[in-house]
């Protein structure tokens, strides 16, 4: 499994804004994942965890880990895109199970989309 560095990460206001102005929508009951066209050579991802959606900082945590465990083993398959991940508040009650089932089937619908262009 590759180790999720810093060069994987969207990190500033900008980056996050350029995905949320061009990017495409995916979303279920516990996620909303945005993804756009990237000119790096690997996916990066960026999380919106909010303590309003998910509660407190144990559930947030819980959830971050899940998303990013489940984009370091997809990874490999995933284009170079921009990611960014937000939680919806269904995913406060949801099974650690459901989160990475969700998450599993937005990766494929990424490669999926990414494909047909």
């Amino acid at each position: 499994m590759p180790i999720f560095s810093k060069a994987q990460r969207l990190l500033d206001k900008t980056q996050f804004d350029a995905v949320y102005q061009r990017g495409r929508k995916s979303g279920d009951d516990f996620f909303l994942v945005i993804t756009k066209n990237s000119d790096k050579d690997s996916p990066r991802l960026g999380l919106s965890v909010s303590a309003r959606s998910v509660g407190n900082a144990v559930n947030r945590n819980r959830i971050k880990r899940i998303i990013r465990s489940s984009f370091q083993q997809h990874c490999d398959q995933l284009p170079a895109i921009d990611i960014v991940v937000n939680t919806r508040n269904a995913a406060r009650e949801a099974t650690n199970d459901e989160l990475r089932k969700s998450l599993a089937q937005h990766w494929a619908r990424v490669v999926k989309q990414c494909s047909v262009r």
